[in-house]
């Protein structure tokens, strides 16, 4: 944890339950490995080794002994067994030169140690009186501390929910609310009401009353209240409403929390600032600190939100016995400690601020894991009883405001970690109501926002992936283009730019300009960049990736200056070369003059561009021609791109491709037997390669092994889309025993994935349609019985017939997303084939119009793959369509329509 300042503690690990609940203690671990530890050993008067002295020096003894936390030593030996030892001072041997310790041969770290080192962890410790349920509330608190001790620990002060209140006060309320026990607070306002409807009204009243007493407390309860049910306005006055200086302070970090939440930190940063002028109690200024310090944090402002964490926890420090202040300063301690993993040693005014040193000479060194400790308790019952033990109903509804009062808080508390843990909980919930209602698609962007502002990027694009495909295209497009790359945060950055790798393609031109200039900008200052948003990702290559996805849908113009900043690198750098070379690949054919070429040959970046370039001339350069018969005889069959590859190959070199195509095979199967483990690596050139030899010239290569290689698990599910999608684009052409071959084939690989209802299943299905007509409509027949309405659709597309349109309609109105998508496709190629009259006309054109963007790539694919002329009927409508398809899949449109 210190980069300076050496404690000799290589691990601080927390003892948990059974069931996974933390103890809030804290252990250091010095963990030791390899021979040279075992060099000392102590022998019995027999002989025998008993253990092994382990020496360490002086400043190590007083950390581990004097400090608050209980260490242990573990040694680790070349077979992997651990032996452990406590470290305590009457057990430390100082008889030489260095103190040393005795770690017994027969003391083997075990499953069964757990009890023993759960007791020595918590020996040095003084027991919390915080711990545990409190019933009847905290009792003589300080009007200076009420209101922050109800929003930072609401369970000491909220009552409990099965007692009754005669005289609730307004903190007490407050705690309620936060602390996720609203139902109290209502069974207090339902005192001496009657019918339900009474019930209501007599709530209503009592909130209005709430909001008109002079006790600030009551008026945030009521706002709280509105706010739980939807209704945030009374929210925005708190801030207006409060007068002493511990309303203010609390009114500040309410609005923090508010203005986070909208992802607004510059707004959130200027209402605490507002407050830090006043007279305040020092606890409530480290509480306005820690926040301050979070906000600019995420601002850039590096220098001051290390200064403002550090003045945080010297002023809690100075306040030892206040549960709040020991959990504000956990909150700034876990703040420096992020700012000095990210920016390195923390410093303010000359002064080291070391986490291990606080946590070492704290008295009470639990303190900043306490509150925290309690979050992660709430966030478990969040995910156990409130998930399993609710109907559907209560469910969604107890889930909102469970997952609003875990947010505040975290927020109140200035637990930056917690929060966005929530947060994304709260998010992936969000999600899953959505992925579950049809209906709720219209919310997929104020959940797409949960996950921008606190997910991982992982996280972030699979969300969004799965947004772009479901949602209108409208309304995600217009949210991409609302998010500035200008306004990105530490915690957002990242995501934004996985936003735009992912939306690019469907961008407007205008937008995909302006990123796709920022990013030019930002390339020439990354340090700058890297400052104001703390990037712990790798800049240069999330750039790159987010030009290649932009690079299709921008303007010309903006699209020759990529060229142009491409040509003046001084050098592309290793580790960017393949990046490099995927965003040449969507450079326009005029890129590749003499002169531009002459340009890249001579910059030799790493060796990799300088062939790349050689083989994107090979069509045009004798001497390349020659290099690339060089590598196809060579064993390179990556360099056979294309049926028209395949066609120059001899009979020899043809069937040299396939003996190596069958070895991998025989490999990749083999080993998959052997160790279970499907081979991922090299398979794509392996089978287009042959794939492309096998349609130039199918009596030549082994189909034996393909057919073998796609019945076997050796490959991913996956991974053979494109073998499938080859056979129906090219079996047409094979001869027929092979075809009949391969059918076989894909009778036995559906049989074994009926139970995958996914698109290799489909495709399979459209694959046998193709290779044997006299089986296609049993094969619809059999697929409509068994409600496999995605590869009727599928196959539909590709060979219409009027029988086929009720059915195609029918799916349209039918509810799941795939099968919309799908019959899409086939009511659009029944549209061109003029099939269904007035009824296909009008679906089509409400699809156009108002479908998803996957309905609408279906209507694009449907119509590029149509051989015959476009009735003008359709189109003006697939001009209008273009403006809201991918790039690539827009630039093939527009071709097929300038026919």
């Amino acid at each position: 944890m210190s980069k300076d300042i050496d404690f000799g503690t290589d691990l601080w690990v927390m003892p948990v339950g059974d069931e996974g609940i933390p103890s809030f203690v804290v252990l250091g671990v010095q963990v030791k490995k390899g021979a040279s530890y075992f060099r000392h050993p102590k022998k019995d008067e027999q002989g025998n080794v008993i253990g092994w002295w382990f020496g360490f020096d002086a400043n190590h003894e007083a950390s581990w002994t004097n400090g608050r936390i209980a260490h242990v030593v573990v040694l680790i030996s070349n077979e992997g067994t651990m032996y452990w030892s406590k470290i305590e001072s009457s057990q430390i041997d100082r008889s030489s030169r260095k103190p040393k310790i005795l770690v017994y041969k027969d003391h083997v770290l075990e499953k069964t140690d757990e009890e023993e080192i759960y007791e020595f962890a918590c020996s040095t410790y003084e027991k919390s009186a915080f711990n545990g349920v409190v019933w009847n509330g905290l009792k003589n608190i300080k009007n200076q501390d009420r209101i922050r001790l109800a929003m930072l620990a609401p369970r000491v002060i909220a009552p409990h929910v099965n007692k009754h209140i005669d005289n609730l006060k307004g903190h007490e309320a407050l705690a309620s609310l936060l602390y996720g026990n609203e139902y109290g607070l209502e069974w207090y306002w339902r005192a001496g009401s009657g019918s339900m409807a009474d019930v209501a009204m007599q709530k209503g009243k009592r909130k209005d009353e709430a909001w008109a007493s002079s006790d600030w407390c009551w008026k945030a309860a009521a706002a709280f209240y509105d706010y739980f049910d939807g209704q945030g306005g009374r929210l925005d006055e708190l801030f207006s409403v409060a007068k002493s200086p511990e309303e203010q302070a609390a009114s500040a970090v309410m609005q923090f929390a508010f203005d986070i939440d909208d992802n607004d930190w510059s707004a959130a940063l200027q209402h605490i600032e507002a407050v830090m002028t006043y007279d305040l109690y020092p606890v409530d200024k480290a509480w306005l600190l820690v926040h301050e310090s979070w906000a600019m944090f995420e601002l850039g402002r590096k220098d001051e939100a290390i200064s403002a964490g550090s003045n945080a926890v010297s002023l809690c420090l100075q306040n030892p016995d206040d549960i709040t202040a020991n959990g504000i300063c956990g909150a700034a301690m876990r703040l420096l400690w992020q700012y000095d993993w990210i920016w390195g040693n923390v410093k303010s005014s000359g002064k080291q601020v070391d986490v291990a040193e606080v946590i070492q000479s704290s008295d009470n060194p639990i303190f900043w894991w306490l509150e925290l400790g309690e979050r992660s308790i709430a966030g478990n019952a969040v995910s156990n009883r409130w998930l399993h033990s609710i109907g559907e109903a209560e469910k969604t509804h107890s889930l909102r405001r469970r997952f609003i009062s875990l947010i505040l808080q975290t927020a109140f508390l200035g637990d930056r970690d917690a929060w966005k843990r929530y947060c994304c909980l709260q998010a992936e919930n969000a999600y899953a109501q959505i992925e579950d209602d049809n209906e709720g698609r219209t919310d997929i962007v104020n959940v797409l926002e949960m996950f921008r502002r606190c997910s991982s990027k992982d996280d972030y694009r699979k969300v969004l992936w799965s947004a772009i495909q479901r949602a209108s295209d409208s309304r995600i497009v217009e949210y991409a283009e609302t998010v500035s790359l200008n306004e990105s945060t530490h915690s957002t950055a990242l995501n934004d730019l996985t936003l735009f790798q992912c939306i690019g393609d469907y961008l407007s031109a205008d937008k995909a300009d302006e990123v796709c200039l920022w990013c030019l900008t930002t390339m020439a200052s990354v340090r700058e960049y890297a400052r104001k948003v703390s990037a712990t990702f790798n800049i240069p290559i999330e750039l790159l990736e987010t030009l290649k996805a932009c690079y299709r849908a921008a303007n010309r113009d903006v699209q020759e200056k990529i060229e142009q900043w491409f040509l003046e690198l001084p050098c592309v750098e290793e580790s960017y070369a393949s990046r490099a070379q995927n965003l040449t690949i969507l450079f326009p054919e005029s890129f590749w003059g003499d002169d531009n070429l002459a340009i890249l040959l001579q910059r030799c970046d790493a060796g990799s561009l300088q062939q790349w370039y050689e083989y994107k001339q090979s069509s045009h350069d004798e001497e390349s021609e020659a290099q690339w018969r060089v590598k196809v005889k060579s064993g390179q069959v990556d360099v056979i791109k294309s049926v028209d590859d395949a066609q120059k190959l001899s009979e020899d070199e043809i069937r040299r491709v396939s003996d190596c195509f069958s070895a991998y095979c025989a490999e990749a199967i083999a080993s998959y037997e052997q160790s279970g483990v499907i081979a991922v690596h090299g398979v794509d050139h392996m089978l287009s390669a042959f794939l492309f030899c096998g349609y130039a010239h199918p009596e030549l290569v082994d189909w034996d092994s393909f057919v073998k290689l796609m019945l076997s698990n050796a490959e991913a599910l996956q991974d053979k889309r494109w073998p499938l999608k080859f056979l129906i684009h090219f079996s047409n052409e094979l001869p027929d025993g092979i075809r009949e071959e391969l059918f076989s084939m894909l009778s036995c690989f559906v049989k074994s994935c009926e139970d995958k209802a996914n698109i290799v299943y489909w495709l399979a299905y459209e694959a046998m349609a193709l290779l044997c007509e006299d089986e296609r409509q049993n094969i619809i027949d059999y697929l409509i019985s068994n409600k496999r309405y995605n590869a009727v659709a599928r196959i539909v597309q590709r060979f219409p017939a009027e029988r086929y349109v009720q059915l195609m309609v029918t799916m349209l109105k039918m509810g799941p997303a795939g099968m919309c998508d799908t019959a899409a496709g086939a009511l659009t190629k029944l549209e061109l084939c003029n099939f269904g009259g007035v009824i296909v006309t009008e679906t089509v054109e409400d699809i156009m119009a108002n479908g998803t963007l996957a309905q609408k790539e279906w209507i694009a694919e449907a119509v590029i793959e149509f051989t015959e002329e476009i009735p003008a009927r359709m189109r003006e409508r697939l001009i209008a369509l273009e403006d809201s398809i991918g790039s690539s899949m827009r630039k093939a449109l527009k071709e097929k329509l300038d026919v």
